[in-house]
């Protein structure tokens, strides 16, 4: 955004018309136990001075050698991006989808949503949604809504942040929620499904890489939601996607997700988007927007916002979603990224994801005090150690040595104390590996 600057008349001219005394008032919703109470910043600084001042704070926060995913991962981010959504055509509070204005902007949405259908093998996406979680919730109420059933199976080793925002979605409605229990290897098996399957269910959800970083076996588990009639969706790792099976090469009707991963930053959990796409039965069902190409009357390829089914434009009890944007920026973000890695690049992305995860879970798993929760499990760049050794401890060694530690699982999923979940991207090292061990050792 560019800088305008205001006069004292232009000022005070703005607090009147907000109906407010001074900017403080402005910041009256943030708790007072947030704000800092002072930055001893003296008055009549220059902008070079206060650039110093902000910079010398700056440097006191720490950046950490991050072991740490479930759900927001640190991966490389090519300059290539950021060249890109920098552009001012793009970098905007709104953004625009009248076509006799917006061809660029809908040519990127377009753009997306190819991508994301040809990563997903599935036949139609949209342009994004805020995040996985929302996403997740999103798919749910399509499957309500597309199949007039009531009852949803969801795995236990689906991310508990997306669990609780279905079920928050879901709070008053009269739909069903059931749970699957995890098998011993952490994974849900068929017979789980089998067991709640009935005539009832709408959709079985199911993530892979679960939460616990191993792969599910989808083609089992959406055959066999298919051999009741349910739908089957996907929540899935876009990144993963390079090497292990697409949603729709095993029959998946929603593939849902967060794009975070996709050139992204991590911004301390956001903002992010969500991806999702479906098969075609189910295009009208979508929430959001979907931009599509046409020719205008002198046949010349175009661009035009082709379905947004919300509550703005048509009748309230017509609508597929209450949200009424998407997250733009950050999609093309990951149209920018995609494109950059292309085919090869991304499936290499993904062997050395798996690659290096496998090595630290070799050599921790090794380490005297750390065992593998599940020993044979297939995982993508997370998995599950078990410990006998003082979990406070370890986290308070990691960050005493510059390290971001795994995730303590006991805080989302109570049977899995003394269980720490590591996150192995292609950001690091065998020397930061290596040492990460060392200091596990010592512990």
């Amino acid at each position: 955004m560019e800088y305008i600057s205001q006069n004292q008349k232009e000022k005070k001219e703005m607090l009147e018309t907000l109906g407010i005394e001074c900017e403080d008032e402005l910041f009256d919703v943030i708790a007072a136990q947030l704000k800092a109470k002072e930055l001893k910043i003296s008055s009549g600084q220059s902008e070079q001075e206060l650039v110093d001042v902000f910079k010398k704070l700056a440097s006191k926060n720490k950046t950490l050698i991050s072991f740490r995913g479930a759900g927001i991962y640190d991966h490389y981010i090519p300059a290539l991006v950021g060249e890109i959504t920098g552009r001012s055509d793009f970098r905007t509070a709104y953004t625009p989808y009248q076509a006799e204005a917006s061809q660029g902007t809908l040519q990127s949405i377009f753009e997306y949503q190819s991508m994301i259908s040809a990563l997903t093998a599935l036949d139609v996406s949209n342009a994004s949604l805020y995040d996985g979680a929302s996403a997740t919730a999103e798919a749910t109420m399509l499957a309500l809504r597309a199949s007039g059933k009531n009852k949803i199976l969801i795995s236990s080793a689906l991310n508990p942040q997306y669990a609780q925002t279905v079920k928050t979605y879901l709070k008053n409605s009269k739909a069903e929620i059931v749970m699957l229990n995890l098998s011993c290897m952490g994974t849900i098996e068929k017979s789980s499904v089998e067991a709640n399957l009935d005539e009832n269910t709408a959709a079985v959800i199911v993530q892979s890489p679960n939460y616990f970083g191993i792969i599910e076996d989808m083609d089992t588990l959406s055959s066999t939601a298919k051999s009741g009639n349910a739908l089957f969706i996907a929540v899935v790792n876009p990144i993963s996607l390079g090497f292990f099976k697409a949603p729709g090469e095993y029959g998946a009707d929603i593939a849902v997700g967060e794009g975070q991963a996709l050139g992204n930053p991590m911004s301390f959990g956001g903002a992010t988007f969500g991806f999702m796409s479906v098969k075609k039965a189910f295009e009208w069902k979508m929430p959001g927007r979907i931009a599509g190409q046409t020719v205008d009357k002198d046949g010349k390829r175009g661009f035009v916002l082709t379905l947004q089914s919300r509550e703005q434009h048509i009748r309230r009890e017509k609508a597929t979603s209450n949200i009424c944007t998407n997250a733009a920026l950050n999609a093309l973000a990951g149209c920018v990224y995609l494109s950059g890695w292309g085919n090869e690049g991304l499936k290499k992305l993904a062997l050395t994801n798996i690659a290096k995860a496998r090595y630290a879970f070799n050599k921790i798993k090794g380490i005297e005090g750390f065992s593998a929760k599940f020993e044979n499990a297939v995982f993508f760049h997370e998995f599950v150690i078990k410990t006998e050794k003082d979990i406070k401890k370890i986290t308070k060694m990691l960050i005493k040595n510059g390290f971001l530690p795994p995730l303590e699982l006991s805080s989302y999923c109570k049977q899995y104390e003394n269980c720490l979940l590591f996150c192995v991207t292609e950001q690091r090292t065998k020397e930061e590996i290596d040492r990460l061990a060392e200091i596990l050792a010592k512990i």
